[in-house]
């Protein structure tokens, strides 16, 4: 079977308060997290996992006084660079879910084939209001080559497996990538390695620890324990320890 390497992209750094990303836990904790997207190494075609967001758009979606801000690492175009690529380069582009941090890019990629779960396009389109804030319409203007697809979709290329995992939104999916160390899973859904690791105190009652923001909490619950589940190597969407990562696996 096909191997690939995946690369981590940071955009942006996100400031928050750390219970939007750990259910019930932390709250008044200030936490800052990376926003990335992902190159797939090794295919015949580009193929990104999301597009990101850069600090200075995202930062006009809340008022000065919010208490979400984002900070500039690069642009889309400087990280794309990085591997010798341009926007016009990308072939596809394969979309977690809808939050504006995750296709906040994906217009500049205008010969892009576009992947993204139907039920979570129709949300994106129509957020409801608890989730407006971070889901914005205008931002899928532009794409010219939209595939909805609905559920799993194994081999979606050879080796690289759409996996259904609503919650956090109601059309969230996993990407399972093959690798030369197995199957590495970027999650799909906004989350930490903390998110995996549960406090002592929730050990006996809880496997994992959802996200604090979703649509459906027993959702994304069981779409976190499914996807922990195929993964040899999991790889968190927001995890602050990938940002000195070169490589997934490393080579």
């Amino acid at each position: 079977m096909k191997e690939y390497t995946i690369i981590p992209m940071p955009i942006s750094i996100l400031s928050i308060d750390k219970s939007m990303m750990t259910y019930r836990r932390n709250m008044g904790q200030r936490f800052e997290m990376p926003c990335f997207f992902w190159y797939i190494k090794g295919a015949d075609k580009n193929i990104l996992v999301d597009t990101g967001i850069e600090a200075e758009p995202a930062n006009k979606f809340h008022t000065p006084d919010s208490p979400v801000h984002f900070k500039h690492v690069q642009t889309f175009e400087e990280a794309l660079a990085s591997q010798g690529l341009k926007p016009e380069d990308i072939d596809y582009v394969i979309q977690t879910h809808g939050a504006y941090d995750h296709i906040g890019n994906t217009q500049r990629c205008k010969k892009a084939t576009i992947f993204m779960q139907e039920d979570e396009w129709r949300f994106t389109m129509s957020p409801h209001p608890l989730l407006s804030e971070i889901y914005k319409p205008h931002l899928l203007s532009g794409w010219n080559r939209l595939v909805l697809v609905k559920g799993d979709v194994p081999n979606l290329f050879p080796g690289i497996d759409l996996i259904f995992a609503p919650g956090h939104g109601p059309g969230v999916q996993a990407i399972a990538v093959n690798t030369k160390k197995g199957k590495a899973v970027i999650s799909g859904f906004c989350c930490i390695r903390e998110n995996f690791e549960p406090h002592e105190e929730m050990k006996p009652y809880y496997p994992v620890t959802p996200t604090g923001i979703h649509t459906n909490p027993i959702q994304a619950f069981e779409s976190m324990v499914k996807v922990a589940g195929l993964a040899d190597i999991l790889i968190p969407q927001h995890e602050p320890s990938l940002l000195g990562v070169k490589s997934i696996p490393e080579v």
